[in-house]
């Protein structure tokens, strides 16, 4: 679809892409307001729209020039400044967000949201106890500030490892009654990361009842599906029951039925979210999951797998004619971003930590160096994509790739990756920086794998495919395909750096 009038209805275009994104569907805002891009003529609504469009479709690099041209049109604005502050930060920009985050507040900005911006970037930063204190200045601005009380809680696990400590902030006492069961379900998810299925559900259990809401429905769909699949279909049955139009609701649905063994059933459900929400990853993922348990000639082969993943070595920059001493001093320059005890919320990572990083500019001239190479091996893994009919292949562009954040992953002995997918992200990824030392009782010790499911107890896969972890190797694969890692062993550590790649 293309919009490409002489002279733009920028009124018109406005309120149909209001309505676009409304529905879920940023790809049409930003085809009615793209050329909002390059007119510098173009109403300042639709800058801002086209940039929040790009934003929900992962492209905050993009959306950045668009958010400062709006902060220079309004230099007076607090919101200006606060939008740009949280496209830099989702970004991996922490430097840029805590600076534009604290022009806003120095602009007069009030809103609790901009602590919270500002709170994440300087957690980024290494600032643990100013982050501390961002964050809880944002919950005396607004005690209800929910995300604030995740991200406190969050801080408090990782730098402690403290899980009785870390639920504090999810007590409901003087937070509203409406915000209750967000706050509940929140807590549930942190307990699934800190403890386990069971202790999630069971901190449910005491607020579950009659009048109970989606939210604890999915939250409980999710805990039971680790040790009762159809207990889990029951919660999300109860969910989609009290949001019908929910594409969460529809989804946890999706999932029990496939725990329970109802892949049948499930499949015309994913079917229809996917006509409705066709960038879905973890849709995707759970349709090829389905052909596969289905035996559709549809679910992917090993040949696909060949074509899906691909292995590169980035190459070593000049002068350097060494790749080995180059990834050890990457992997020294990593190891100084990792401040945290233990793993964040709602990720893959166990028995380790996760670091964000700036892709355009890491601090540091190694890691510099290191993005700089990625160029080449990225780009020829999107051109092969050329002719190719795959979810991901169809969303390739002529204008190219652009990184969407990118993240390090430091794993211990016993660490791994649970298979996961990314839900935000086109093409994903995994640059090995430094690997275990191998054990030759244990297959595969902390190689990725790809295939691999676990939906609860009543789904578990076996993986298809694996890929050998080398220092220099990055591999490239599409963002809704399941991946993990075998656990390891023995000595030394696994360090990584991950990125996520959206087309232009």
């Amino acid at each position: 679809m293309f919009f490409d009038h002489l002279t733009p209805d920028w009124p018109n275009r406005i309120a149909a892409a209001q309505a676009d994104l409304g529905r879920g569907r940023p790809d049409l805002a930003l085809a009615r307001l793209q050329t909002a891009a390059t007119d510098p003529a173009a109403a300042p609504e639709a800058v801002r729209l086209c940039a929040s469009a790009l934003r929900q479709l992962g492209r905050n690099a993009a959306a950045v020039p668009l958010l400062e041209r709006v902060v220079s049109a309004n230099p007076a604005s607090a919101v200006a400044e606060h939008n740009l502050a949280a496209a830099l930060g989702d970004l991996g920009n922490v430097l840029g967000a805590a600076q534009a985050a604290q022009r806003a507040i120095d602009k007069g900005g009030k809103a609790p949201e901009t602590w919270l911006v500002l709170g994440r970037a300087l957690q980024a930063l290494g600032r643990l106890t100013d982050a501390e204190s961002a964050y809880r200045e944002s919950l005396r601005l607004r005690p209800g500030q929910i995300e604030a009380r995740r991200d406190l809680a969050q801080l408090i696990w990782m730098r402690t490892a403290d899980a009785t400590a870390a639920m504090r902030p999810f007590d409901t006492t003087n937070v509203p009654a409406a915000l209750h069961e967000p706050l509940i379900a929140l807590g549930a998810a942190a307990r699934l990361d800190m403890q386990d299925d069971r202790a999630s559900y069971d901190w449910l259990l005491a607020h579950l009842g009659p009048e109970s809401g989606p939210r604890l429905h999915l939250a409980a769909a999710r805990a039971a599906g680790g040790f009762d699949p159809p207990l889990a279909l029951t919660h999300a049955r109860a969910a989609l029951e009290a949001a019908p139009e929910a594409p969460e609701a529809r989804l946890a649905v999706v999932t029990a039925l496939m725990g329970c063994g109802h892949v049948a059933d499930a499949l015309p459900m994913l079917d229809a979210h996917l006509q409705d929400v066709p960038l879905d990853q973890y849709a995707i993922a759970l349709r090829y999951t389905a052909w596969r348990l289905l035996h559709d000639p549809r679910a992917l082969t090993p040949a696909d797998y060949e074509t899906l993943v691909g292995g590169y070595t980035v190459p070593t920059p000049e002068p350097r004619t060494d790749l080995a001493p180059w990834m050890a001093e990457a992997g020294e320059a990593l190891g100084r971003l990792h401040a945290f005890q233990t793993h964040p919320f709602d990720q893959s990572v166990r028995m380790g930590t996760q670091a964000p990083i700036d892709p355009r500019w890491a601090g540091d001239p190694v890691l510099d160096a290191v993005f700089a190479a990625l160029d080449a091996p990225v780009s020829a893994y999107v051109d092969a994509m050329q002719g190719q009919t795959d979810p991901m292949s169809q969303r390739r562009t002529a204008a190219g790739w652009e990184m969407s954040g990118a993240w390090s992953i430091r794993l211990r002995e016993g660490g791994r990756h649970t298979d996961h997918i990314h839900p935000k992200g086109w093409v994903s990824s995994a640059l090995h920086v430094v690997v275990p030392t191998p054990t030759p009782d244990a297959l595969r010790a902390g190689w990725l794998r790809f295939g691999a499911v676990r939906l609860g107890v009543g789904l578990d896969l076996p993986a298809e495919y694996w890929v050998e972890p080398r220092p220099g190797r990055v591999v490239l694969f599409p963002s809704w395909m399941w991946h993990g890692t075998q656990p390891f062993t023995g000595e030394g550590e696994r360090l990584t750096i991950a990125f996520d790649v959206q087309p232009r």
